[in-house]
């Protein structure tokens, strides 16, 4: 069983502690997610901007694999 700890998260230009029972693993697979979907972190952006391009390429990313996935899914069953 896996006991929560404070976490640090970067984001854009802002660390944030995160409270959570994650595993390293897990934190470290979370971290890369957020650093991917960030980015080079541009010179004069606000950080409230750099959030919320976080947020939209991370909803982009999750719209995609939710499209891929409900195609496959079509396919099994189309198979079955």
């Amino acid at each position: 069983m896996n006991t929560s700890r404070d976490v640090f998260l970067t984001i854009g230009k802002g660390t944030y502690t995160i409270y959570t029972p994650l595993s390293d693993e897990e934190i470290d697979r979370v971290k890369a997610l957020i650093d991917d979907a960030c980015g080079e972190i541009v010179k004069g952006a606000k950080q409230e901007d750099m959030l919320m391009l976080t947020c939209l390429r991370l909803a982009y990313s999750l719209d995609s694999v939710n499209g891929k996935l409900k195609k496959i899914l079509e396919r099994i069953d189309g198979e079955l």
